[in-house]
């Protein structure tokens, strides 16, 4: 009997040192303004307010908000990577089709984009003029991607596509291109509603690997 499927969570580093403490609650405190309010909410006073620092702790420790901006994208980033490590650690998955491991994972996936969809605006609009901080976003996809093959090669998992890596590249771009995409129109929403949105994204992927229920 396949045991229910444990519920996908994301990634959070564990607690620092005092001083690091101090750097992540105004991390924190950004991310959770910027969500809220968009970017330009998130203002420094803001920001400090949220903490519980002062201004001048805040830029003891950042020249302006932009470099804060850069250190919360950088965050996000590192634990998108940890959160796709642990998704797709291919133990959790023992027992499941792949059908059940596309259509967890891109619901989840859905749900993030959605949850935090200003959040990905503020450092995609960010990352368009710092190619440093591009390139980290790119290395997320690649990422991913990455993850997806290893636990298709130990589920030992045949996809019908003429060079199933480039496919599952591709897949992977794809999906990650259209939920951002969509976070760049500011607070349009989805074409559909998010259930159906990774419903319709799940089949988009199977069909297009030419994956075949076994």
């Amino acid at each position: 009997m396949t045991p229910p499927l444990q519920p996908l969570e994301w990634v959070r580093p564990p607690q620092q040192a005092r001083s690091a403490q101090t750097l992540e609650r105004l991390l924190d405190a950004a991310e959770e303004l910027i969500v809220e309010r968009g970017l330009d909410g998130a203002t420094v006073a803001e920001v400090a307010r949220r903490a519980e620092s002062s201004v001048g702790s805040f830029y003891n420790r950042f020249p302006d908000k932009q470099a804060l901006l850069r250190c919360v994208a950088d965050r996000f980033y590192r634990q998108a990577v940890d959160t796709a490590c642990a998704v797709l650690d291919p133990a959790r998955w023992h027992g499941y089709s792949l059908r059940d491991v596309v259509e967890s994972c891109v619901a989840f996936l859905v749900d993030v984009f959605v949850q935090r969809r200003r959040l990905i605006r503020a450092i995609s609009l960010a990352a368009a003029d710092d190619p440093d901080l591009d390139a980290v976003g790119r290395r997320l996809g690649d990422a991913v991607a990455e993850r997806v093959l290893a636990l298709l090669d130990r589920r030992g998992e045949t996809l019908d596509h003429p060079e199933p890596e480039v496919g599952v590249r591709v897949a992977v771009w794809l999906v990650l291109s259209a939920l951002h995409a969509h976070c760049l129109h500011d607070d349009a929403p989805p074409p559909v509603p998010p259930r159906r949105l990774a419903a319709e994204i799940t089949s988009m992927c199977l069909l297009y690997l030419h994956h075949k229920e076994s």
